[in-house]
């Protein structure tokens, strides 16, 4: 069991990297590169980043296996991205108050905020939204 929980966040941390590499570049591209303000550009680049561990948590990481029904799936995916949805509010709060009222380093307070965000997402994703039932 011990063994199984760690190999899950291992595989999670891997996937989570990836989130956070989607998150980091999209969020470079649309702040830099396109020249968005900082929040709108932290909130299209967590929701890239959401759908995209969506799909790679429930098929890689917690390996859901079997099909469901439309609603089934629905409900899962609108309680992903609620619970996700509170981690967003913290990274649009760190990095307001981080690059907007600070003006400290926006890449580097982007990495923060996604190190806090994916230890928040594991603990959500594990124990609430694809915790197997017993």
């Amino acid at each position: 069991m011990a063994f199984r929980i760690h190999k899950d966040f291992f595989i999670y941390c891997i996937f989570g990297a990836m989130a956070t590499l989607v998150n980091m570049l999209s969020y470079e591209l649309l702040y830099k590169g396109a020249g968005l303000p900082n929040t709108p550009a932290v909130m299209l680049s967590w929701f890239l980043a959401v759908t995209f561990a969506f799909f790679t948590n429930k098929y890689i990481v917690f390996r859901e296996k079997g099909k469901k029904n439309r609603h089934s799936i629905l409900h899962e995916l609108l309680y992903f991205y609620a619970c996700r949805a509170a981690s967003g509010v913290l990274d649009v709060i760190i990095m307001f108050v981080a690059v907007d009222i600070m003006d400290w380093n926006h890449t580097l307070w982007k990495f923060i905020s996604n190190i806090v965000m994916g230890i928040c997402n594991y603990l959500a994703g594990r124990l609430f939204i694809f915790a197997k039932e017993k």
